[in-house]
């Protein structure tokens, strides 16, 4: 911690105290408890729990279920001129990079292409499924997550006539296969806000997703953290993945909506394929 000339009368000592519970949060680059936060400043816990309950209360940080503290989008807000000639890219892989060392498990976005999901973004763990998904890769929007969540969430005018020409294929033996139940399924995660998938890709694979909601409160994106089965229930994926998951979308819109940059829509030329 920076430790000023004793002499320089000007120099606020809470103002720089405060300055540095973010920086030190942004150089961990992972959520930090309160003993974690005041070791890394070289103060005592009460002092840094008193900085970050301001913070907290100023929204320039928040507190997480395990009561550990992240930057918000907030602190973005006091540089607005340098965010706003960031690609979208870069701010969303940021969030998804944190939430990847968070969870420890597959991260991955995702944008609407027609009836496929095509990926933008992807993080992985390990390899599992019989088949790689890269960047550029496309998946039917019925048999995942972040399909089901673009298309509840999405514009009704891009959403609609691909349902009106969706073709099913039975990937595995609980992928929904016919226009009915597809609907009702989308019906549900509008209801509640996210997506599941239960090895309707593959068997041995779970996802759950979450839609990045553009400022009109459609889905511009959709972002999944991705499991083994062996390794997570769906219930455990619900109460211990999804308030994470759902943290960073909309951490992620957040920030987005203060970008120059937008999300592409039809025009893929940067992947290179």
């Amino acid at each position: 911690m920076l430790k000023p000339d004793a002499k320089d009368r000007y120099f606020v000592q809470s103002l720089a105290k405060g300055l540095t519970v973010l920086k030190t949060l942004a150089q961990a680059g992972r959520p930090l408890s309160i003993s974690e936060v005041a070791a890394e400043m070289g103060t005592n816990p009460t002092t840094a729990t008193r900085l970050c309950h301001t913070l907290a209360k100023m929204d320039f940080i928040r507190r997480d279920a395990q009561k550990n503290y992240h930057l918000t989008p907030q602190v973005l807000a006091l540089g607005y001129s340098l965010l706003s000639g960031l690609d979208w890219r870069d701010v969303a892989e940021h969030y998804l990079r944190r939430l990847f060392d968070e969870v420890n498990e597959t991260v991955n976005l995702a944008i609407l292409d027609g009836a496929e999901i095509l990926y933008l973004i992807r993080i992985r763990r390990d390899k599992y499924l019989p088949f790689d998904i890269r960047i550029g890769t496309k998946l039917p929007v019925y048999c995942t997550g972040m399909g089901k969540a673009l298309m509840a969430m999405g514009r009704p005018e891009k959403v609609e006539p691909i349902l009106a020409k969706l073709e099913f294929r039975p990937l595995t033996p609980r992928t929904i296969i016919d226009l009915p139940s597809f609907e009702k399924n989308l019906a549900e995660v509008r209801q509640k806000g996210y997506a599941l998938n239960d090895e309707e890709l593959s068997i041995g694979n779970r996802a759950v997703a979450a839609p990045i909601l553009d400022k009109s409160g459609f889905a511009a994106a959709a972002i999944n953290i991705a499991v083994p089965t062996t390794r997570f229930t769906l219930r455990e994926m619900e109460e211990k993945l999804l308030p994470v998951l759902l943290g960073t979308a909309q951490e992620i819109a957040k920030a987005w909506r203060q970008l120059d940059s937008p999300v592409p829509v039809g025009d893929f030329s940067f992947l290179g394929n």
